[in-house]
């Protein structure tokens, strides 16, 4: 208050209780950081400049409040869906609604802002100001410091123009200095730090009586609520100062400077920090709302995101019928889980938009925010997604030029990953394949480089394929987030995820029953089968590291296989070395015989026909030789594999493909007779030495409690049920279609601590 005889505050008499009324002096004088000016409001307009950023700050902040209040719903939804198969209708209606809200606010921020555009790279500008207190005294312990606070560039334009603010450059011709910045810059032009003493001197040099004479309509009008010049002075600006240095002292890459270009200043304004007025820019970080977690660099305008799409609960994934010869299958709950870090508007447009578009720029890929509707959660849970769809041209995602590219390139990352919810162990250990508490996992990564992965899968929404070494998938970003998500995402399965994808691949196989996966690429598919061999084969050697470090090609690989194969079974098996190493594969699959079961049934046939190669030389081999037994070990691992098998389809698969490559029986040769002539195959190798072929009837035959008898295996895969041995327990109480999958599985929570 400027006046000592103007009222506080008066009482009002009101019918249901007392109404009090507080006077409030609207702030006149403001510091634009970007153009260093003093920016002084005409007393009669400061009023409405100040309901202009509070009207600017109330969208965002209730933009902001409904993505909280749209996460607490799904949250809700999540944890009754682990509860119950079917969820009542209020929580699905709650996420509707919240959804709805969500649009709303959001458009209604857009009025405000503006619509992104991908040429110029940004929305409408913003001005970032300080509100300055003119106080010369430290403000109070618990005081809280005005806001950083936000207005539309044309509306600043504007007031300009009308002389309803007037502007004062720090920026003075004293040749001692008054014309240097007082923002000391980096080597690469980034600011560095604000050189409080400079902004002293530039506050102490101003040429007042001039100013104030410049200002006398301001004056005229109501006069000055402070004394500009006790502004030397000034606690806001000052604090600011002292805060903005200390944040700018962090990370060495991201938050070691300090950033009023416009990019910077349209993330911290969308990501709600001019509302945050308890936060200090000292602790550099401040949580934003994402739905697995943000933050905000703010004196560097970093945000760096966690968020999951379409949400935590994921979607179902269908793979439809090619034909009519072909029965539908689905690919289980599925969800993409990202960490993206960006500066400028690249980052404000996540933010914003409340959904993502995949751009890339050459080699790099990265996510920005993507206009239009947002998918509704009612249509995501009626109905899947059919991966084979093709997409169009502008699926493929937007290409943006080096230079539009250059801000999130430089200042911006992306890691993440495809996960699948792998279907719950029912609350006993099993010791199978899929043993897991019912959880997301990781079965393939995503990084910013393509390099060399560019073709992946081209034109299919959800494709597999190998290439320089890896597995690699193409995929829509719109499978996940449904229509108004563009793009297409590109990943790599790597060394930490390769079992999990060998699981998840299997998984679908047994799924449809060992069918043709037409998702996955026919060589990608025999590669997958090779590695399986020959990982067998050489034991703890991580083979798909290496192939994957020295970019292996296809071709390379089904020689190196061919070579391996042959020197086990082929022209080699007259040789003691080669009985040595058909004993050690024996070994192997024993001690590794859980790995089996994320093994295709070409790789199972192909390690049966290596297992019962023999000749003089394996006769004569010590290591073959037992008391009243011989080749006791490689019988065992023959069971072994027998007993990995899930079902009679994949019976039929492994044991018609008993051969060097694992392929089926040739076109006009019936798979029965395949099957029947590789089973006689078998019973003659088991009843070499101790007879054993007695259990290979045991597993077909015989009826027994403790083992799966063939009569017994499941006629079709067990759908939400972990694969295991088909001798344990567990696969024999896992029998139809779990009722408890995705029930009680976790989704987990937001994870975000919302400021």
């Amino acid at each position: 208050m400027s006046g000592a005889d103007i009222a506080v505050a008066e009482g009002r008499v009101c019918k249901s209780k007392p109404v009090v009324v507080a006077h409030h002096q609207s702030i006149q004088c403001y510091f634009c950081p970007e153009t260093e000016e003093l920016v002084f409001i005409a007393d009669c307009e400061a009023a409405e400049f100040e309901a202009h950023w509070k009207e600017m700050q109330q969208c965002v902040t209730d933009f902001h409040q409904e993505k909280i209040n749209y996460s607490a719903a799904i949250e809700k939804y999540g944890i009754a869906a682990e509860t119950t198969a079917a969820p009542d209708a209020s929580f699905h209606d709650a996420v509707v609604r919240a959804e709805e809200n969500l649009e709303l606010k959001r458009e209604k921020l857009k009025e405000k802002i503006g619509e992104f555009s991908t040429q110029d790279m940004k929305y409408d500008d913003v001005v970032e100001l300080i509100p300055v207190s003119g106080q010369s005294a430290k403000r109070k312990a618990g005081e809280k410091r005005a806001p950083v606070v936000y207005v539309k560039k044309g509306y600043y334009s504007k007031g300009k123009e009308g002389r309803k603010l007037h502007t004062v450059s720090l920026k003075s011709g004293d040749k001692k200095g008054g014309a240097e910045s007082i923002f000391e810059r980096r080597s690469d032009g980034k600011i560095r730090r604000i050189d409080d003493k400079k902004l002293k001197r530039q506050l102490a040099g101003l040429d007042w009586p001039k100013i104030k004479f410049d200002l006398k309509d301001v004056v005229k009008w109501a006069g000055l609520g402070f004394d500009p010049e006790a502004l030397n002075m000034d606690c806001s600006l000052f604090d600011w100062a002292d805060s903005w240095n200390a944040a700018a002292q962090g990370e060495a890459t991201w938050g070691d400077h300090i950033d009023f270009e416009g990019g910077a200043q349209f993330m911290r304004f969308v990501s709600n920090f001019g509302a945050n007025v308890d936060i200090d820019p000292r602790t550099q970080q401040f949580s934003i709302k994402a739905e697995g977690g943000g933050s905000l660099t703010a004196a560097a305008g970093i945000a760096s995101f966690s968020f999951y799409a379409p949400d935590r609960i994921g979607w179902r994934l269908a793979v439809n019928a090619s034909d009519e010869n072909e029965v539908p299958f689905d690919l289980g709950m599925i969800r993409l889980s990202l960490n993206v870090r960006l500066a400028a508007f690249i980052g404000a447009t996540l933010q914003v938009e409340a959904q993502f578009q995949v751009v890339r720029s050459g080699h790099q890929q990265t996510v920005m925010g993507q206009p239009g509707r947002l998918r509704r959660f009612s249509e995501r849970k009626s109905k899947a997604y059919d991966f084979h769809k093709q997409m169009s041209s502008e699926d493929e995602g937007i290409k943006l030029s080096a230079e539009a590219f250059a801000g999130a390139r430089a200042e911006g990352t992306l890691t993440g990953s495809l996960q699948w919810l792998k279907p719950t162990a029912a609350g006993e250990t099993n010791g199978g394949m899929l043993e897991t508490t019912g959880e997301y996992v990781d079965f393939c990564k995503i990084g910013p480089s393509i390099a060399g992965l560019a073709g992946v899968g081209a034109g299919l929404s959800f494709h597999c394929t190998f290439i320089n070494g890896k597995f690699c998938f193409h995929f829509a970003a719109s499978l996940c987030k449904g229509v108004g998500a563009k793009g297409g995402f590109i990943c790599e399965v790597n060394g930490n995820t390769f079992l999990e994808f060998g699981a998840w691949l299997i998984y679908q196989l047994n799924e449809r029953s060992y069918g043709f996966f037409r998702v996955m690429d026919t060589d990608a598919f025999k590669v997958y089968t090779n590695y399986c061999v020959m990982q067998m084969e050489v034991g703890e050697t991580n083979l798909y590291e290496y192939y994957s470090s020295v970019k292996q090609t296809f071709d390379n690989i089904a020689e190196d296989f061919k070579k391996k194969v042959d020197e086990l079974a082929g022209q080699t098996k007259m040789s003691v070395n080669a009985s040595r190493r058909r004993n050690q594969l024996a070994k192997n699959v024993i001690n590794r015989e859980l790995d089996l079961l994320r093994y295709t049934p070409e790789a199972k046939g192909i390690l049966l026909y290596l297992l019962t190669r023999h000749g003089k030389w394996d006769n004569i081999d010590p290591g073959n030789i037992e008391f009243l037994d011989r080749y006791g070990e490689r019988k065992e691992a023959v069971l072994c594999v027998l007993r990995s098998i899930q079902c009679k389809p994949e019976w039929h698969k492994v044991l018609s493909r008993v051969n060097a490559e694992g392929k089926g029986p040739s076109e006009g040769y019936a798979e029965l007779d395949a099957v029947e002539r590789n089973e006689r195959s078998l019973e003659d190798f088991l009843k070499l030495g101790r007879d054993r072929d007695r259990e290979f009837y045991k597993i077909k035959y015989e009826k027994s409690e403790l083992a799966i008898i063939y009569d017994r295996l499941k006629d079709f895969s067990s759908s939400g049920y972990a694969l295991a041995m088909n001798d344990s327990v567990y696969y024999k109480l896992s029998v139809g279609r779990n009722p408890n999958y995705p029930r009680r599985c976790k989704f987990g929570p937001c994870g975000a601590d919302i400021v």
